[in-house]
């Protein structure tokens, strides 16, 4: 006999609008589940297809679903903004809470800015929080590291968590497309927003990891406290370079990791060797790898070991089926704990290392006008900062990649006059590296600020 659930829907943008289209067709009914959509909030709901059918389930006022008599699970997937949209949608969670509500969300940036609130809210109310579509799409990661993982000691979560940068990336590696172009059709394909900067910038994967975090190593991060760079710095030369001379690609990687008792956490664009299986992820496709021990250390092999978990990381099909998955959990699995307590699944590490403390090797291509002593200069500023020079990479380019270096950064020069090279440092910590490259911006013959990746290493 199939369990019946009604839903109340905060949000009918894409994510939402899938949700509804696949209860619609009847979706969780496959799995013994009916589920009927009881109310819909959103601010505009004219704009809804389905409003012209059935404006009675549609409202502007979110008390309408968060408190409806007849709603047994809130969906959220209202999407991120600014701090007084994440406060309202907080207030709104909470009530749905203290009414009696399950909640299901994909809203990564309302559980890193307010997740104590809401975590405390459920415990109060006996009522369930879950939120597997907040990290990776369609990948089913926070279900594993929570339940079927919770046996190990996390030693580091890292992987692909935004299919919109991959996908640029994948494009300026395999076609040779600038970032401009890549961009373009990554929106030209409903990929990335028309206002990408959450994704470029790193702040999607930022809001991500720190919720991975909080899951894997029991931290409680707030954005602005790890290490972020975005990727709209990389040039399609850069990927030359990695190729043919350091047989790799750039991967925009999120990492966290356990080491000597700190937390090192980062969302940055890395060099990543051709041979490591990340590097084949290619397109939207998501892809997060988990490190952990047996903690009674009785692995056959030592006791270290390695998962990974890939799959759909952009669109809204993607992320809805994750959202109903959570849902069907919630139904078909009425007996479990009714709260799931993020904070306390595994001791917190001590502290989190300093941006500046973090430590790597590099990759740091620079853009100079060409003219001699430079190279020897740069390594010298190097040197006086203890940072060992490992290689120097120069390649010979096209008319057509100098002339897209030109005119960059703080000077313009001729296409004939520009100097595109690599040079790649052994390990140092991030505050020399800033330090160095500081004094070497001031020069004259410096023609854009100097891109700087971190190698990876296992």
């Amino acid at each position: 006999m199939a369990s019946r659930v009604h839903l109340g829907i905060l949000g009918a943008g894409t994510v939402g609008g899938a949700v509804h289209d696949l209860i619609a067709t009847g979706h969780l009914a496959r799995f013994g589940v009916e589920a009927d959509v009881v109310k819909v909030f959103t601010r505009t709901p004219g704009d809804k297809a389905r409003y012209r059918v059935s404006p009675e389930l549609f409202t502007t006022e979110a008390a309408e679903v968060t408190g409806h008599p007849d709603v047994d699970i809130v969906v959220e997937v209202l999407g991120a903004g600014g701090p007084d949209d994440l406060l309202a949608q907080k207030e709104w969670v909470v009530d749905a809470l203290r009414n009696g509500k399950s909640v299901v969300t994909a809203n990564k940036a309302l559980l890193v800015a307010h997740g104590a609130e809401i975590w405390t809210a459920a415990r109060e109310c006996g009522r369930a929080v879950r939120f597997e579509a907040c990290v990776g799409g369609g990948i089913p990661i926070i279900g594993p590291l929570t339940q079927s993982l919770s046996a190990e000691r996390p030693t580091a979560v890292y992987g692909l968590v935004n299919g919109t940068c991959n996908y640029i990336l994948t494009e300026m590696a395999q076609r040779g497309r600038s970032y401009e172009d890549a961009l373009a059709s990554a929106q030209a394909l409903g990929y990335a927003e028309a206002d990408p900067d959450a994704d470029v910038s790193g702040r999607d994967a930022e809001a991500k990891l720190l919720l991975l975090s909080s899951i894997t190593f029991g931290t409680r991060l707030k954005p602005g406290v790890i290490h972020r760079k975005g990727i709209e710095g990389i040039h399609a030369i850069d990927f030359l370079y990695a190729a043919r001379k350091g047989r790799s690609t750039i991967k925009s990687m999120a990492l966290a990791r356990s080491v000597d008792g700190a937390l090192e956490a980062m969302v940055t664009p890395m060099v990543v060797p051709e041979d490591h299986f990340i590097a084949r992820i290619d397109g939207v496709t998501n892809a997060m790898f988990f490190k952990g021990e047996v903690s009674d250390g009785g692995a056959p092999d030592g006791g270290d070991w390695d998962y990974v978990f890939a799959g759909p990381g952009a669109g809204g099909g993607a992320t809805a089926m994750a959202v109903l998955g959570d849902v069907h959990e919630l139904v078909v699995r009425s007996d479990d704990a009714p709260f799931l307590p993020v904070e306390s699944i595994v001791p917190g590490v001590g502290s989190v290392r300093p941006e500046d403390d973090l430590r790597a090797s590099f990759y740091v291509r620079f853009v100079v006008r060409d003219q001699s002593g430079i190279v020897g200069e740069l390594c010298q500023i190097f040197g006086e900062k203890r940072i060992n020079v490992s290689e120097i990479w120069q390649l010979e380019h096209a008319g057509e990649e100098l002339e897209s270096l030109a005119g960059a950064g703080k000077g313009r020069a001729a296409s004939s006059e520009v100097l595109p090279f690599v040079i790649t440092l052994e390990e140092t910590s991030v505050g020399q590296l800033r330090q160095a490259l500081e004094r070497i911006a001031r020069k004259d013959y410096v023609l854009a600020e100097p891109l700087w990746l971190p190698i990876w290493r296992t």
